[in-house]
C-alpha cells in the first residue's frame, strides 16, 4: 500500500515541476502588435445613409435608441440590465435571385471597437453579452433569394452631444465582400 502512496506522491511531484516549468516559460514576455484603428477616407463616407449594398445583401438602420439591454437565458428567463446601451436594430436582405448567404450575427463574436463611431472620433464597441442571450439578436441565418432578417446589434452608449453615427460593418459577415458604410442620427 505505501508502494501505491508513494507512487501517486511521485507523480504529483513530476506534475507540480513539470507544471512550475510550464509556469516559468510562460512567463516570459513577448511583443505583440497592436494594429492601428481603421483609417477610413471620407469618400467611403460620401453618400452614407441609413440604408447601404454590397454585392446582393441590402443592410438597413431599422432603429437606434439608447435604453437598456433585454436579455434571456437559456431557461426563457428575461430579465433587464441596469446600465444603458446603444440598440441598434439592423434588417439585412437578400436581392439575389438564386443565392443563399449565411450570416453570423456581428453582436456575437465580433470585438472591434472601431466599427462605429461619431463625428467627434469617438469609438463604440460592441457590447458581447456573454452566456445569456440578447432578446431580438441573431445568432446565425441562412438567407435565402429574397429573404430578409433582422438583428440587434449592442454598442456602448454614445455621448450626449453626438448628432450622428457612422457604422462600419466589414463585409465578411454579410457578403465576404467589401465594407458597407452607414450614417444615422445619434438618439
Amino acid at each position: 500500500m505505501w508502494g501505491l502512496v508513494f507512487a501517486s506522491l511521485l507523480t504529483i511531484t513530476a506534475i507540480s515541476v513539470t507544471t512550475v516549468g510550464i509556469i516559468k516559460t510562460n512567463e516570459q514576455t513577448s511583443t505583440v502588435p497592436v494594429e492601428s484603428p481603421r483609417e477610413t477616407k471620407l469618400d467611403e463616407w460620401r453618400g452614407a445613409g441609413l440604408e447601404a449594398s454590397a454585392g446582393d445583401a441590402v443592410v438597413k438602420v431599422m432603429q437606434a435608441e439608447v435604453g437598456p439591454i433585454q436579455y434571456r437565458t437559456l431557461e426563457d428567463i428575461q430579465f433587464q440590465s441596469a446600465e444603458e446601451f446603444l440598440n441598434l436594430k439592423i434588417s439585412i436582405r437578400n436581392r439575389s435571385k438564386v443565392k443563399k448567404y449565411s450570416y453570423l450575427s456581428l453582436g456575437l463574436y465580433h470585438t472591434a471597437e472601431d466599427l462605429l463611431q461619431d463625428e467627434y472620433g469617438n469609438n463604440y464597441p460592441i457590447y458581447i453579452s456573454g452566456t445569456v442571450g440578447v432578446v431580438g439578436q441573431l445568432n446565425y441565418a441562412n438567407l435565402y433569394p429574397g429573404q430578409s432578417v433582422e438583428d440587434l446589434i449592442i454598442f456602448a452608449r454614445p455621448v450626449k452631444s453626438a448628432r450622428h453615427l457612422r457604422l462600419c460593418l466589414p463585409g465578411a459577415a454579410i457578403t465576404g465582400g467589401k465594407p458597407l458604410y452607414l450614417q444615422f442620427p445619434a438618439p
